[in-house]
C-alpha cells in the first residue's frame, strides 16, 4: 500500500519471532501521516473482523458460525452508524478517526514500527469500544429474530383466514391511509370498529395500532401501496407479511383524489 502511495520510498520490513511484523522507514520524504493512514486501512480491512469474532466467542460465548458472521455484519454497521458513533467514540466522530488517533499516539518515526505489537497492546481502548459495539450488534440481531418471529406468527394467523376484500389501496405517511377500490377513505373510527371484532391480541396487536392491524382486519386479496419510500420500516413489514399480494407504486400513481389540509 505504501508503494502505491509513494513513488520513491526506502522501507525495511522484516518479521520478528516475538514482535511480529516490523517496519522501518529510511526515506524521510514519506510523511508519518501516510504511514499511519496505511496502518489504519490494514487494521480495518484485515484485523477488525478477527477481533469482532474473537469478542463474540470469548466475551459473549457464541459458537454458531452463522450467528457469529451475522454479529460481524451488524457490528460493522454499528461502527459506521452515526447514532452509535456518538456513543462509542464521541470525540472522534467516526471509526477511522478514532483508530487513526490511537495508532498516532503509539508511532514514532525514529523507531521501528511493530504492527502486530501495536494492534495487541496499543489498541486496548478500541478493544473495549469494540466489545460494546458487539453488544449493540447482538441486541440488533435479537431484535431482528424477534421481528421475524412476529412476522411469521402473523403469516400463520392470516393463512387460516378467508380473504375479506378484493383490493386495498394504502397511501404512505406518518401512519398509513387506507382506501376502498372506489377511492373512499376508511375513517379511523370505522377501522377501529372493524378491528374490535378481530382477535388481534393473538399476534400481539391491538386496536391502537393503525398501520398493520387494519390490513390484517380487512384481509385483502391485493394490496397496493403508494409512496416514495419502498424501504420504509412499516412498508417493508407489510411486504414481508403479505409478500406476493403487495404491489408498491410511486405516490404519483395514486389513482384517487385526496383532500390536502
Amino acid at each position: 500500500m505504501l508503494y502505491r502511495l509513494q513513488e520513491k520510498i526506502n522501507i525495511q520490513w522484516k518479521k520478528d519471532k516475538y514482535w511480529g511484523n516490523e517496519l522501518r522507514i529510511h526515506e524521510r520524504k514519506v510523511s508519518l501521516e501516510i504511514v499511519i493512514d496505511c496502518f489504519v486501512k490494514v487494521f480495518l480491512y484485515y484485523r477488525l473482523n478477527q477481533m469482532t469474532k474473537k469478542i463474540a466467542q470469548e466475551k459473549y460465548f457464541y459458537r454458531d458460525k452463522e450467528e457469529i458472521e451475522r454479529i460481524c455484519v451488524l457490528t460493522n454497521w454499528i461502527l459506521h452508524e452515526k447514532h452509535f458513533q456518538s456513543k462509542l467514540f464521541p470525540k472522534h466522530h467516526c471509526l477511522k478517526n478514532y483508530v487513526y488517533a490511537l495508532i498516532q499516539q503509539n508511532v514514532d518515526e525514529t523507531f521501528p514500527i511493530h504492527f502486530d505489537s501495536l494492534v495487541t497492546f496499543c489498541m486496548q481502548p478500541f478493544s473495549t469500544c469494540l466489545q460494546e459495539a458487539v453488544g449493540y450488534g447482538i441486541d440488533e440481531m435479537k431484535r431482528e429474530e424477534e421481528h421475524q418471529n412476529f412476522v411469521q406468527s402473523i403469516r400463520e394467523f392470516i393463512k387460516r383466514k378467508t380473504t375479506k376484500t378484493k383490493d386495498l389501496h394504502i397511501l404512505q405517511g406518518e401512519t398509513f391511509s387506507f382506501y376502498r377500490p372506489n377511492g373512499e377513505k376508511y375513517s379511523p373510527f370505522e377501522l377501529r370498529n372493524l378491528m374490535s371484532s378481530e382477535p388481534l391480541y393473538i399476534v400481539g396487536l391491538d386496536k391502537n395500532e393503525m398501520n398493520l392491524s387494519p390490513v390484517i382486519t380487512l384481509l385483502p386479496k391485493n394490496i397496493y401501496i403508494y409512496g416514495d419510500h419502498p424501504s420504509e420500516a412499516k412498508t417493508l413489514t407489510l411486504i414481508n407479511i403479505f409478500q406476493e399480494r403487495v404491489t408498491f407504486l410511486p405516490k404519483k400513481e395514486f389513482p384517487f383524489h385526496r383532500k390536502v389540509k
